[in-house]
């Protein structure tokens, strides 16, 4: 009971934070200005005059919330793939299927990067972030992509390789058999 009651004391004075503060897209408020920090604010030590610890606060959570969306969409893009895989090694039809699944997979984590990795560098100043820590973040976003489809296109190649393999192998045992024949 006393977590709830600590749950609704945290959900007002956030609510109240959020009224008396708005955001625009430049990491300012409208209250705000260029010439400098509203009067009655104390520096933090972060080299940005006038950010508070609850400013701090809020950037911090739009970071981890904006990592939560590029999570789950390259989650489901795993999990697609995952599907394309099982159903690939099921049957003929699965087959057929699993290349669907591949490309759902494909288009999560597209979608997912290519959207975290925009959505970085136009909320960079929001989110407090210094340029070379959103590169390094968009470079690390970017690779994770790489290596996925890395890994489908090897995946898929091999599957080539052993359906092409498997039908010259007959092809050859067939072969074999008639030139042991006519001897």
């Amino acid at each position: 009971m006393a977590s709830l009651r600590a749950l609704g004391a945290l959900r007002r004075h956030v609510g109240t934070h959020f009224a008396r503060r708005r955001f625009s897209l430049f990491g300012r408020s409208r209250n705000q200005s260029r010439a400098g920090p509203r009067p009655g604010t104390a520096s933090s030590g972060t080299g940005q005059p006038g950010v508070t610890e609850l400013d701090r606060a809020d950037a911090w959570m739009l970071r981890k919330a904006h990592e939560t969306g590029f999570l789950s969409w390259f989650r489901n893009g795993l999990l697609a793939t995952g599907v394309g895989v099982i159903s690939y090694m099921q049957s003929d039809t699965g087959r057929e299927a699993a290349y669907g699944f591949f490309i759902l997979g494909g288009v999560c984590i597209s979608y997912g990067s290519g959207s975290y990795i925009a959505n970085l560098f136009l909320l960079r100043r929001m989110m407090m972030l210094s340029v070379p820590t959103a590169l390094v973040s968009g470079l690390v976003v970017g690779a994770v992509a790489l290596f996925w489809l890395c890994a489908v296109s090897l995946y898929i190649g091999r599957l080539e390789v052993e359906i092409i393999h498997d039908d010259e192998c007959e092809d050859c045992k067939s072969k074999e058999d008639k030139s042991k024949s006519d001897k």
